[in-house]
């Protein structure tokens, strides 16, 4: 009974001390608890920063990724664009190429039989010749027509003696084919052989052998000669230090092809020491009515 008394009394009257004990820890309460709110408001405020910022990134991000579609198409697009634009050159490239060699065919090939004409007959002879001095070789060529020419055409017609002229010129093709041979029609009826490297010796083998050719083909002919068609030749050759030119190297040439002529044609003639003279001469011969 006195305790209870005695609590009771101490509850009614509190102490000063406990008093002020009290109102330290609810103010110490406070203080944590506006802590608290101001250390939460600050997180809530960092949170709906980050929130922001994140969600900026993530549009950035959109816009980039978007951009760099953007471009990727673009430089597939260009690219293949590009690669469009390249196959059309390289086709016009080649085009033009083939275009160009077709005119430098057109321009070097005669028009009837497809081998050199004379143009380009006489630049590759003065590069030979050069190309003779410069290597200390000898160079030797082969002048040739078809005998009595005209009678044939004026016998077949000159349709039948294109034809003829087409095959001779497929057997002059066919016969020579060493590096750096070169067979050309210079005119009419009259085809060139150059044949640089070779001799008088060989080159009038050659020349016989071509002949030979010639006569197996027993083309029908209209001369008086054979009754087939028939070549003369003459073989004129320049061994260095000679300073013949082209147009000297010509002129040997067309004499034996005249002597052979002379002599009752289908032969081969080479040129001889009474030939060289003709160097001297400032034209070319005219061509001797012999056929």
């Amino acid at each position: 009974m006195d305790s209870t008394i005695l609590v009771d009394s101490a509850l009614s009257n509190p102490s000063p001390w406990a008093t002020g004990g009290v109102v330290a820890l609810a103010i110490a309460a406070v203080i944590a608890l506006v802590r608290v709110m101001s250390l939460h408001r600050r997180v809530a405020r960092h949170s709906q920063e980050l929130e922001t910022e994140l969600a900026h990134r993530r549009r950035v991000e959109v816009e980039l990724e978007a951009t760099r579609a953007d471009l990727e198409l673009r430089v597939q697009q260009r690219t293949q664009a590009l690669v469009a634009r390249n196959e059309e050159l390289t086709r016009l490239r080649l085009a033009l190429e083939m275009t160009n060699q077709r005119l430098k065919r057109l321009v070097s090939a005669d028009a009837l039989t497809g081998i050199a004409n004379r143009r380009h007959f006489d630049r590759s002879l003065d590069r030979e010749i050069r190309r003779t001095r410069r290597d200390a070789q000898p160079l030797s060529l082969i002048f040739l027509d078809l005998d009595e020419f005209k009678r044939f055409n004026d016998t077949f017609g000159h349709a039948r003696g294109d034809e003829v002229l087409r095959r001779v010129a497929q057997t002059l093709d066919e016969t020579f084919q060493r590096g750096g041979d070169f067979v050309a029609r210079y005119g009419g009826e009259e085809f060139a052989v150059v044949l640089p490297g070779v001799d008088a010796r060989r080159a009038g083998l050659y020349a016989e052998r071509l002949r030979r050719r010639i006569w197996r083909l027993a083309i029908p002919g209209a001369s008086t000669v054979a009754d087939r068609v028939t070549i003369s030749a003459g073989v004129a050759t320049i061994t260095p230090p000679s300073t013949i030119n082209a147009t000297g190297l010509l002129r040997l040439a067309d004499a034996a092809l005249y002597r052979a002529k002379c002599q009752g044609r289908n032969r081969v003639q080479s040129a001889s020491g009474e030939d060289t003279h003709l160097v001297e001469v400032e034209s070319p011969p005219e061509r001797r009515a012999v056929g």
